[in-house]
């Protein structure tokens, strides 16, 4: 399926396969006879579907279980990764909305979707950088909270620290999405003057 799947199968959902397995493999037992035996093709074709059924539930389960599973952890492992500002919010609640009533071959495709989004994410966080500009004119605490509130509209900043007493602010952002220059224009236009530290 070209996921990884670190997760073993619970013993009770082993079982139960186990037994269907066996049951069907009485079923087909029971075909083989009836085709030496019966010279009745319906009844014949009934046994079958009656096998193809028990497989398509024994497939089910097994799949229900490990992709259901998988799927979770891959949503809890990219909210993890997107505590914030990541640009992804939206894609994972989506995702996270519609998985209880995700049918059987949903849950592998949003499996691919999660995947794509994790992956996005572990890249961007490689692409996270830092910067701390002294502005002298952040005089008080509502200059201090009006710069934090212009940066962090700024797409691809994910953290904004102000301290108004040092006249500082620290800036985490993505360096994919936005540079120290465009941080730098914004705070000006805004009548900020940075000075990088």
């Amino acid at each position: 399926m070209g996921f990884n799947c670190n997760y073993m199968l619970p013993r009770d959902l082993t079982k139960d396969l186990k037994d269907r397995l066996n049951s069907i493999k009485g079923q087909v037992e029971g075909v083989i006879k009836m085709l030496d035996e019966s010279d009745d093709p319906a009844q014949i074709l009934n046994q079958f579907k009656a096998v193809n059924k028990g497989f398509e539930k024994a497939q089910y389960l097994l799949l229900d279980e490990v992709f259901r599973k998988t799927l979770a952890m891959k949503i809890a492992e990219a909210i993890e990764a997107c505590p914030g500002n990541c640009g992804q919010e939206e894609k994972i609640a989506i995702i996270r909305n519609q998985f209880p009533d995700l049918g059987l071959y949903e849950l592998t495709d949003k499996m691919k979707e999660i995947n794509k989004v994790y992956e996005f994410l572990l890249k961007e966080k490689n692409n996270m950088k830092e910067v701390s500009f002294a502005i002298e004119n952040m005089v008080c605490q509502g200059c201090a909270e009006k710069i934090t509130d212009i940066l962090k509209e700024i797409k691809g900043v994910e953290n904004v620290k102000t301290q108004a007493m040092k006249k500082l602010v620290n800036i985490k952002y993505s360096a994919s999405v936005t540079d120290e220059n465009e941080l730098t224009t914004i705070l000006t236009k805004a009548g900020y003057t940075p000075t990088k530290k």
